[in-house]
């Protein structure tokens, strides 16, 4: 990687940003480029749209992707536009500006995913046949990257949050104590990988972490993978338990700290980048930078997507500027999600998995993420993967985690008041159509009619003893298609299969 303040950044031609992004170079350069008619006779005849002019198809085309992504889909490099691999322009000033936001030494933007950040990251890092200790949570990537290098791999052990909650994480007390006996024994991991924020919401303790390995070790390398917390970077709630803030934290005591540390931040889950775009923030030295650029040509594709690029660039752009104030939109509306479940009779079926006390022991070296939600939804009577497709097929939410009987909402920045809205109203009728069933298949007899349709005859009515093959005649029945309704006091209550509610009976008041 080239040294801070060589080369100078490229100057856009026409068609410039608009002033309010003028500030990320790289973004505008693309587009400069993408506003001209450039004829390519490299590569890319899509570009431009060029391979479809006349296509019986373009219109599929432009309707998925729309002329400006089209345009901006180029495969120019060199002085064209930048070189991927040794920036001297836009890309370059575009990555020091990252740098400079994050707080880091250096920064690389990847446009593979943060899979390829990470192998990049431990590329450089592991000496050929290293020893590594690494968190058994790790992404996969990084299980196979350590497998190609032929290192040394310990892990340390996973430990479950508590009785009532399913996340799971490393025991970082285990972790520092393997690092602790290497070190006594002469034989000290040369690197530690993290996983420091998780997929269902859990964040590690970066500075208490950091500074138990430094003093055990001040020269060990360590990977962290913050995939899902670029954003955190830019709240001050947040900003504290990050890598890059622990390090600056560390050098402030300790200037001449030996410790190299590389962080990867996957910018599409939580920042307004495309998918595929990731960062590589290293606080090393300038060899450690030029290991990470020899690495970088080894490992990533030599077609970059320059759109995924620019957004990176774009994306940093925002977050300086509409960070904070987004992020507090984000976790006042996780806060609202979470009152709303613990006092609304209307979703008294739903109960909240953290963050009120379940990662509050100091000693777990651990805390949850505000941004997430973790919902138990047991009491609903279906599972964790109907309720998912229910809100997919029927109300357009998506929700991508489940676990055990819980499920978790990211409350990221592109939630606004409206989808929180539309998500309590979902989750409302969810617990009307679906509760009613199960509150009826709740004791030994039966105090309500159950009518599938088709066909309308009554599977259980008044009075009947409720066996374990009526249940699971139930069980079997949602998920096949069929309606299901229950009649209580008179007034009907239908209940739909795993697809959603239906709206062909009124529901039961089961509250």
């Amino acid at each position: 990687m080239p040294e801070a303040g060589s080369g100078t950044a490229v100057r856009p031609g026409p068609g410039a940003l608009p002033a309010s992004a003028s500030g990320a170079p790289l973004a505008e350069a693309v587009l400069s480029v993408a506003r001209r008619d450039i004829a390519s006779f490299h590569a890319l005849p899509l570009s431009h749209g060029g391979s479809i002019r006349n296509s019986k198809i373009r219109d599929v085309y432009e309707a998925l992707f729309g002329q400006a992504q089209l345009a901006s889909e180029v495969s120019y490099s060199g002085t064209m536009l930048d070189s991927f691999f040794r920036p001297r322009g836009p890309l370059r000033a575009a990555q020091q500006l990252a740098a400079a936001s994050f707080g880091a030494d250096s920064t690389t933007f990847l446009s593979a995913g943060t899979s390829t950040a990470n192998r990049v990251a431990l590329g450089a890092l592991v000496p050929r046949g290293g020893r590594v200790l690494a968190d058994r949570s790790c992404h996969q990537s990084v299980h196979f990257a350590l497998g190609d290098m032929n290192a040394t791999t310990e892990y340390a052990p996973m430990r479950r949050c508590c009785a009532s909650c399913p996340r799971t994480f490393a025991d970082l007390r285990q972790l520092l104590d393997m690092f602790a006996l290497a070190v006594a024994e002469g034989v000290p991991y040369d690197t530690v990988v993290l996983s420091a924020v998780s997929y269902d919401g859990v964040r590690y303790d970066m500075p208490a972490l950091l500074a138990a390995l430094a003093e055990l070790h001040p020269g060990v390398s360590v990977l962290v993978d913050e995939a899902w917390g670029a954003v955190h970077r830019f709240h001050p709630r947040l900003q504290p338990l990050t890598a890059l803030e622990a390090v600056r934290g560390l050098r402030a005591s300790d200037p001449g700290l030996p410790m190299t540390v590389a962080v990867t931040h996957s910018a599409h889950k939580s920042m307004s980048a495309l998918r595929q775009g990731s960062y590589l923030h290293l606080m090393g030295d300038g060899e450690m930078q030029e290991s990470i650029a020899q690495a970088l040509f080894q490992h990533h594709t030599t077609s970059p997507s320059w759109p995924v690029l620019a957004s990176l660039d774009l994306a940093r752009l925002q977050a300086e500027a509409e960070g904070e104030a987004l992020l507090d939109r984000s976790l006042n509306l996780a806060r609202t999600l979470r009152e709303e479940i613990r006092t609304d009779p209307r979703l008294s079926a739903y109960r909240t998995l953290g963050p009120d006390g379940h990662l509050g022991d100091p000693g777990l070296l651990v805390h949850d993420d505000p941004t997430r939600v973790l919902v138990d939804i047991g009491a609903l009577g279906i599972t964790a993967a109907d309720f998912r497709r229910i809100l997919f097929d029927e109300y357009a939410l998506y929700v991508a985690r489940e676990s055990g009987d819980a499920v978790v909402f990211h409350v990221h920045i592109g939630v606004d008041e409206g989808i929180l809205l539309r998500l309590l109203d979902a989750l409302r009728i969810v617990q009307r159509t679906y509760r009613a069933t199960t509150e009826a298949l709740a004791g030994d007899v039966a105090e309500h009619f159950i009518i599938a349709y088709p066909p309308g005859i009554p599977i259980t009515v008044p009075g009947e003893r409720l066996s374990d093959r009526t249940r699971g005649e139930l069980d079997a029945l949602r998920t096949s298609g069929v309606e299901i309704y229950t009649l209580r006091q008179g007034r009907p209550a239908a209940v739909s299969p795993a697809g959603g509610a239906t709206d062909t009976a009124a529901p039961v008041d089961t509250e």
